[in-house]
């Protein structure tokens, strides 16, 4: 843990995904929307939120075991092993939110004793072995490394809220630039009096169609009429909906679906695309489930960040319960699924498709 790239690599790498991401944004977005409205779309996708620990979920397995005591000399197996004896092995588990890749992240302040953990998508495993059964002992071990987690994430937490404070800028004088290149191209255009030609074929007021300068084609992006977001508590739920959609004809982005494509992908990158720009709805599915999943966080922001200047309804809120979701008011509309049947919920996602009248 803490030890594959430092803060520093990892700040450079985010201002320069914004600074591409400004730099391919929808032209028409740019020149109609609020400078530091957009800058605070693209603040939002790319600051970094240094990952919490969820403390109060931890839980704790505890196994018999035989172990390795090779080398100990107060057991006298000091020769050529391995030399077993029955002892235990507990694993304590504890669940965060957030980004999984952080705790990759070396920050600016560090010590030489780095805790170790196996990371999973949404908890840390801490594995202690004993060649006793005295279980307190592997809990002193593991509230030591539990510490040493904290105390990294507390630095990466100084480094996250200094990059932060730093990116409105950045990003603002980004939007501007961008903004002020795309009011010159449309100036210039202007000024030589020629009818521009729409992708329809037909003249009409002068407008700009931006190209980004990249070599080669580039990969026609695929576009899903409805993309899931939810969490794996409520697949059930979701992979009935999903498959009911897509049996009505929709095009519908669902992770089951997906497994070929999704193979050997970037996940972060090609689930950030998915949602902030490759569907024309997202449903999510809300529950206690949904906010604390790292995956649906990072689809959500996305999807909000998309929402934020949409010029019409993007994120259609299926509720299991009454949740709370970070960024989203209590005056969007939403569907009570406790109170509408599957079948129903399928035929409104229809109706907003405009595939039922």
């Amino acid at each position: 843990m803490f030890h594959d790239y430092d803060f520093h690599a990892l700040q450079e790498h985010q201002r320069g995904r914004m600074a591409e991401a400004i730099d391919q944004a929808d032209a028409d977005m740019l020149r109609r929307g609020d400078t530091d409205a957009i800058a605070d779309v693209f603040v939002r996708q790319f600051r970094i939120d240094v990952p919490e620990l969820i403390e109060g979920a931890i839980s704790l397995t505890v196994d018999e075991a035989e172990v390795d005591v090779t080398g100990d000399p107060l057991r006298g197996f000091l020769g050529p092993g391995p030399h077993y004896v029955p002892g235990i092995r507990a694993t304590y588990y504890v669940p965060y939110r957030g980004d999984r890749e952080l705790f990759k992240c070396r920050p600016s302040t560090r010590t030489t004793v780095v805790p170790a953990a196996e990371v999973t998508s949404d908890e840390l495993s801490f594995t202690f072995e004993r060649a006793d059964q005295d279980v307190a002992a592997t809990k002193n071990a593991f509230d030591q490394e539990l510490s040493r987690v904290n105390q990294y994430l507390g630095w990466l937490r100084e480094d996250a809220a200094t990059f932060n404070q730093s990116l409105p800028s950045t990003a603002r004088q980004r939007v501007a630039a961008r903004k002020s290149r795309l009011a010159q191209m449309e100036q210039g255009v202007r000024s030589l009096g020629v009818p521009v030609r729409p992708a329809s074929g037909k003249t009409s007021a002068p407008s700009v169609h931006v190209v980004a300068a990249r070599p080669g084609p580039a990969e026609p992006a695929q576009r899903y009429d409805v993309a899931l977001s939810f969490a794996g508590e409520d697949r059930a739920y979701v992979e009935e909906v999903a498959k009911e959609l897509r049996d009505s004809g929709v095009n519908v982005f669902y992770d089951a679906f997906e497994k070929a494509n999704l193979w050997g992908k970037n996940l972060i990158d090609h689930l950030a695309e998915v949602y902030h720009k490759r569907s024309r709805y997202v449903v999510m599915f809300i529950s206690e489930h949904y906010v604390k999943k790292a995956w649906p966080t990072h689809e959500r922001t996305h999807a909000q960040a998309r929402a934020l200047v949409a010029k019409e309804e993007y994120i259609l809120p299926a509720r299991f319960d009454d949740t709370e979701v970070p960024g989203m008011t209590t005056t969007v509309g939403y569907v009570d699924l406790r109170k509408t049947a599957l079948a129903s919920l399928v035929e409104l996602v229809l109706v907003k498709l405009g595939r039922r009248g």
